[in-house]
């Protein structure tokens, strides 16, 4: 419990006003519960004793039917109080956990799976939030009803009966309690596979495509089946333990009240209590039993909390590698980059992918890499985005380390067409308006037609106000990287890295794309990644990667009068365009 409240207190604090209203409201329907049991017994001792008249009738009658009443106007404030704060907590948790994802370097994403990280935000997190709102409740209204409700016991009607009838509740029910908290380590593991049937769940729909494609639909339904399995499983063990576990509850309440109605019956005929006395008091062992089981449930649901807050302070707690200092610089232009002597290894990656990588870029100067499938071509011009710091080395902007430099403002320099593009649910104008959310109407046709988008316009539904399918279902591959590219463009950047984004389209579109950059772009850095010469024969300067280090540099006049894999690739295209 004590992490809970350490998890949520900055919450009780900011809030404390409602929560006192809330303790008032639960001492006010505990107090306004217990009402109607003593009035019946009342009722019924003035009834045997003869004393009943008109006025106590009436008296009797409404008093029976107000507190009732009353207590369910206290319970629906009540309820309506807790709703709201509990959804005020989640959307200030929820906001919270993302505003921290957004700030998560790669390496982090390397490390924890979509599905996981959902399922911390979802499943997790309400847990959570039902422990935290139902803390003051469980605790706060039942054992104050207990108190209450044992001090009228012992006082109005008999401390030896309730001594004798109740001692049984707490020590049977701390005992349950004790057992079900071995059970705490399971739950645990519930969650982890949980985590991966979620993980397994979205790999299934964003892949459907290739599924279909590849014609692996029963080898991945077999796949799925397999995870909901272990996910019901894993929760039938749970469901089979409580399903056996909880009657011991009701056999311990069972023994309260036999133990109540016998000795009752005795102290009834000693005449150390009236009949309407006894029926008051069963009617409070009757009240207690929910209180009881109400706690027990608490402890139960505070072991799922301590649970899912565990796994959620293991993201929150979690600080990036790559972040600003106090002392991080702006920037909104530069003069030269220089690679000097930098390597690059993956966190949990054996090897370095790039190897004392040096050269330089000017301002305004077109760079084509080139090389063969996994040679680092992805990984060296990602290091321009911040996302890790170099292994060795350093990458400088005007001779200052990139590392001393705002990161918001380096990434504000760059306009990045990945490999892989993702598109949003949008309509086609606002996917392209992420890169600058208060372009014009003008910047964004100018966007258009230098990605080369424009020709495809006429062909979508609604033009640019065409709803995007899921990840872009209604758009072809070309399409998607077109699209990108004027995603990137519109922001204008200093820097712009196509990153084998012209892969999906043909020559011809090729040829005109990189003519509007050439012409539309002036005095502005152009990064292009390729397979395909074609769209790099005019850059100033061409690197050549291979396992992870530069074997040529140089233009395409210059490669191709060189032995190398420039040239044997540059004849390989060209005698297949010939062909």
């Amino acid at each position: 419990m004590s992490k809970l409240l350490r998890h949520i207190g900055w919450y009780v604090k900011q809030e404390w006003k409602t929560y006192v209203l809330m303790f008032v409201l639960l001492v006010s329907i505990a107090l306004f519960a217990l009402i109607p049991g003593w009035l019946l017994g009342l009722s019924i001792d003035t009834i045997i004793s003869g004393g009943l008249t008109y006025q106590s009738l009436l008296f009797l009658g409404g008093a029976l039917v107000a507190f009732p009443v009353i207590r369910y106007g206290l319970s629906y404030l009540y309820n309506f109080t807790t709703v709201k704060k509990s959804q005020q907590l989640a959307h200030t948790m929820r906001k919270k956990y993302l505003g921290h994802l957004f700030n998560m370097d790669s390496s982090f994403y390397e490390k924890y799976q979509k599905g996981d990280l959902i399922s911390r935000v979802t499943g997790d997190l309400d847990s959570i939030i039902q422990s935290a709102t139902g803390l003051l409740e469980g605790l706060v209204f039942n054992i104050g009803f207990i108190l209450i409700t044992l001090t009228l016991m012992m006082v109005t009607i008999s401390w030896q009966l309730t001594l004798i009838s109740v001692i049984i509740m707490p020590i049977g029910l701390t005992i349950l309690n004790l057992v079900r908290e071995g059970k705490r380590q399971y739950f645990k593991k519930h969650r982890d596979i949980y985590a991966a049937f979620t993980e397994k769940m979205l790999e299934s729909v964003e892949g459907q495509k290739a599924i279909r494609a590849y014609v692996q639909e029963d080898i991945d339904l077999k796949k799925q089946h397999q995870e909901i399995t272990n996910d019901i499983e894993s929760w039938r063990y749970i469901v089979k333990f409580e399903n056996w576990f909880n009657p011991l509850f009701e056999v311990i309440y069972g023994i309260a009240y036999t133990l109540a109605f016998a000795f009752g019956t005795y102290f009834i005929i000693q005449q150390m209590m009236s009949l309407g006395g006894l029926i008051t008091f069963v009617t409070y062992i009757g009240m207690l039993f929910g209180p009881f089981i109400s706690i027990s449930g608490i402890f139960a649901q505070l072991n799922q909390a301590t649970i899912a807050i565990d796994r959620m302070e293991e993201v929150m707690n979690h600080q990036p590698i790559v972040h600003d200092s106090s002392s991080s610089q702006a920037i909104i232009d530069f003069q030269t980059i220089d690679f000097k002597g930098v390597t690059f290894q993956y966190p949990f990656d054996k090897q370095p992918v790039i190897k004392n990588i040096s050269f330089s870029i000017q301002k305004g100067q077109t760079i084509g890499i080139v090389g063969p499938t996994g040679a680092g071509k992805s990984t060296l011009i990602r290091q321009l985005l911040r996302e890790f710091n170099v292994s060795k080395g350093s990458v400088l902007i005007d001779n200052t380390p990139i590392e001393r430099f705002k990161i918001e403002d380096i990434r504000q320099l760059v306009g990045y067409v990945p490999q892989s593009h993702i598109l949003f649910k949008l309509p086609v104008e606002e996917n392209i308006k992420i890169g600058k959310p208060n372009a014009s109407d003008e910047v964004v046709k100018s966007a258009v037609k230098m990605a080369d988008f424009e020709k495809d316009l006429p062909y979508l539904q609604s033009g640019l106000q065409t709803m995007m399918g899921e990840t872009g279902v209604n758009l072809s591959g070309g399409q998607k990287q077109r699209l990108s590219i004027a995603r990137a463009l519109i922001k204008d950047p200093q820097i712009l890295i196509l990153d084998d984004s012209l892969s999906a389209v043909d020559m011809k579109t090729e040829r005109t794309i990189v003519q509007h950059l050439k012409d539309l772009r002036k005095g502005k850095t152009n990064i292009i990644v390729t397979h395909r010469f074609s769209a790099i024969q005019e850059a100033d300067l061409i690197l050549v990667l291979e396992q992870g280090e530069i074997s040529q540099r140089g233009n395409h006049d210059s490669l191709i009068r060189e032995d190398g894999w420039y040239k044997r690739q540059y004849i390989t295209q060209l005698t297949g365009l010939e062909g």
